[in-house]
C-alpha cells in the first residue's frame, strides 16, 4: 500500500505506559455523534464541502475519538467504531480511506489519497452533520461566520474538542483538532475486523515514524538506563538525595563502594552528581565527590554546543556559583617562571 506506516497506526492501539516509552500520549476527545453512519474527514474551516469516505459505513451512534500526542501536537487521530481494548490489533487489516472518485489501487508507491488542510486543521464529522454546517456557512453575512470564529478562538484544539455551534443540545457536532505540523494532505485509514467491517478509522498527520516519537537522544537515553542494574539506579538516587543534602558520610560511604559513582548520569534527574553539585552550589557536596582529585571530564551526553567541562558549566549558569565551588572547579596553576632573556633583563632579574 502506498505511504503505508503500520507502526503508526497501531501506536493507537498502545495503553498509556507503552505510549509513553515511545514519547506519545493519548488525549480523549469526547463522544463524536454519527446519526447517519457515514463519515467526512476534513478542514472544516476551508474544505467544509469535501466529500463523505466512500466504501463504508458504521452504525449510527455516538463514537469515542482520541488523539495521539507526540510533543505537544497530534501526530494521529482515531474515531473508534469498537472499544479499543476488545481489539486484536494483529488480526486487523487496513485499507487506505478514499472517495468515490478515487482509487488507491492506482497510487504508485511515494503516494497517497489525502484530506487537504489550508487552515491547520481537521476534523471528523457525520455527512448529516456536513449538510447543517453547510446550511450553517449559507446563511445571510455575518450570521455565518460565528460559529468559524468561535473555532479558531479555541485554545484547546491541540488536544481535540467536540465543538458544537448548533448548541450543547444539537443532535451534530464535530470532533475538530490540529493537523501535525500544519497545511498539507494527509491520509486516513479504515481498520476493518476479520469480517470486513470498520473498527476504526485513523488519520495520520506524519509528524512521527514507526509509532514513535523518540530521536536519536532519546534511543541513546534509553539505551544507557537499561544498561543500569536496579541496584545502580538506587544507589544513584541516593548519591542525588546526599548532594542536596551535603551529606559528606553518605556521600563518602557511596563512593567507597564505587567510586565511578559520582560521574554516572543518574536518569531520575538527567545529571551526574557532579553536575548536581555544581547546579545546587554544594561546596562541600563537590569537595567530598572529587576526594582532592581535580574534576573528571563530563559526561559527553551532558555536551552542549558551549559546554564539555564541568568548569564551563558553572561558568554558563545564570547566577555565579559560590567562590568555595568555583576554586574546587579551576585547574591548579603552574607558579609562572620568567626565562632569562628580555622580559627577565626588563625587569632586572
Amino acid at each position: 500500500m502506498p505511504h503505508f506506516d503500520l507502526a503508526n497506526l497501531q501506536a493507537c492501539f498502545l495503553d498509556d505506559p507503552q505510549l509513553a516509552a515511545a514519547s506519545l500520549k493519548r488525549r480523549p476527545v469526547g463522544q463524536l455523534p454519527l446519526p447517519s453512519g457515514q463519515l467526512v474527514a476534513c478542514d472544516p474551516l476551508v474544505y467544509p464541502e469535501s466529500p463523505m469516505l466512500a466504501g463504508y459505513s458504521v452504525p449510527p451512534g455516538e463514537y469515542t475519538v482520541d488523539l495521539i500526542i507526540a510533543g505537544r501536537r497530534p501526530a494521529l487521530a482515531v474515531v473508534w467504531f469498537q472499544p479499543r481494548t476488545t481489539l486484536d490489533v494483529a488480526s486487523l487489516h487496513w485499507e487506505m480511506a478514499s472517495w468515490a472518485t478515487e482509487d488507491p489501487s492506482a497510487l504508485s508507491d511515494d503516494r497517497f489519497l489525502g484530506y487537504p488542510v489550508d487552515a491547520g486543521l481537521g476534523c471528523f464529522m457525520d455527512a448529516d452533520t456536513q449538510k447543517a454546517l453547510l446550511v450553517l456557512i449559507d446563511q445571510p453575512a455575518g450570521d455565518g461566520t460565528e460559529w468559524c470564529d468561535a473555532l479558531i478562538d479555541n485554545d484547546h484544539l491541540d488536544e481535540g474538542a467536540i465543538y458544537r455551534p448548533w448548541g450543547q443540545d444539537s443532535p451534530h457536532a464535530l470532533a475538530v483538532f490540529t493537523s501535525g505540523w500544519g497545511d498539507g494532505s494527509y491520509p486516513s485509514y479504515w481498520a476493518l475486523g476479520a469480517d470486513g467491517t470498520p473498527v476504526a478509522l485513523v488519520t495520520d498527520f506524519m509528524i512521527i515514524e514507526g509509532g514513535d516519537d523518540r530521536d536519536g537522544e532519546d534511543f541513546a537515553r534509553q539505551v544507557y538506563e537499561d544498561s543500569l542494574s536496579a541496584s545502580d539506579k538506587a544507589a544513584l538516587t541516593r548519591l542525588a538525595t546526599a548532594v542536596a543534602e551535603e551529606d559528606v558520610p553518605a556521600i563518602e560511604s557511596l563512593l567507597a563502594h564505587d567510586p565511578l559513582l559520582s560521574n554516572k548520569i543518574d536518569p531520575a534527574s538527567g545529571g551526574t552528581a557532579f553536575f548536581e553539585a555544581i547546579r545546587l552550589d554544594k561546596p562541600r557536596a563537590l569537595e567530598a565527590l572529587l576526594q582532592n582529585a581535580p574534576p573528571p571530564p563530563m559526561p559527553k551526553q551532558l555536551h552542549t554546543r558551549t559546554v564539555s567541562t564541568y568548569l564551563q558549566y558553572a561558568h554558563r549558569l545564570n547566577v555565579p556559583r559560590s567562590a568555595a565551588v568555583m576554586a574546587q572547579l579551576q585547574p591548579a596553576q603552574e607558579p609562572l617562571v620568567l626565562r632569562r632573556g628580555f622580559w627577565a633583563r626588563l625587569l632586572g632579574r
